[in-house]
């Protein structure tokens, strides 16, 4: 009886075990379909990423400086509508952004409405002389008329500061720290810059400044691309400070009276 129970015993755990060996093998087959399934939609999402990269790399489009036949000009770059203006670069105050007079403005001008008067055949050599040396000695607002004359923007303290530190940054080298044009540049034997204390420069109009820095003047190049718009005028303001400071200096100097000169002691004997 005991080795039929024993033999009962360990059919019964043959057949557990052949139970659990047929269930391990049905999850292992799941599980290698799962990974099976998991590797071909990871290959089939990289195929689809690929081709759509190969797509878009390799889309028709226009390549630039290059001809094509799609348009009649046969230019791939097409130019911009006409009057088409980018963003931010609307330059709508022509005062504010050129230095000029606007045509408004400037339509009405007091040679046009004064009347014409008769030109004498001859004239005198020494008025003539004298308004020519007049004429270039002190040119003034005169010489520049298309230039303004006032501030398109209120100067203030910020303004007057801006100035400042622009104009040591991209002035001062030329003209110097105060104007006379003998900066650091000059003293190393280029050639002198002008010196805003000058008459000619005391009068011209800040209009005229504006349109040095913009177009450059003389041996002086162009900072349009340097020097923003409102950089210019504070710079100009700055200019003006440095003109007024100088000039009252210049007044005081002349202002104060000469001393006399030490006459010898005589010891109270007038000697002819």
């Amino acid at each position: 009886m005991q080795s039929k129970l024993s033999m009962l015993k360990l059919s019964r755990q043959e057949l557990l075990g052949r139970r659990r060996s047929a269930e391990n093998f049905k999850r292992s087959l799941r599980n290698g379909r799962s990974v099976v399934f998991c590797l071909l939609l990871t290959a089939s999402c990289l195929l689809f990423l690929t081709g759509c990269r190969q797509d878009m790399q390799d889309q028709p489009r226009m390549k630039p400086f290059r001809s094509t036949t799609f348009f009649r000009d046969g230019i791939s770059s097409r130019p911009p509508v006409t009057g088409t203006v980018p963003r931010g670069f609307l330059r709508a105050d022509t005062e504010f952004f050129t230095g000029k007079k606007s045509r408004a403005s400037s339509a009405v001008s007091p040679a046009a409405t004064t009347p014409a008067q008769p030109v004498p055949t001859q004239q005198p050599a020494a008025a003539t002389t004298t308004a020519s040396t007049r004429t270039a000695a002190t040119p003034g607002v005169s010489a520049y008329p298309d230039d303004v004359e006032v501030f398109p923007l209120p100067v203030s303290q910020e303004l007057i500061s801006r100035g400042k530190e622009r104009y040591e940054i991209f002035c001062s080298a030329c003209h110097g720290f105060t104007g006379n044009g003998d900066g650091m540049v000059v003293r190393r034997g280029l050639r002198r810059a002008a010196s805003f204390h000058a008459d000619n420069l005391r009068q011209a109009p800040v209009g005229h400044f504006f349109d040095a820095i913009t177009n450059g003047w003389g041996a002086m190049p162009s900072y349009a691309p340097q020097i923003p718009p409102h950089d210019r005028w504070a710079i100009i303001a700055y200019i003006r400070a440095l003109q007024l400071s100088q000039q009252n200096v210049e007044a005081g100097m002349t202002a104060q009276p000469a001393t006399p000169a030490a006459t010898p002691s005589t010891g109270g004997h007038n000697e002819r």
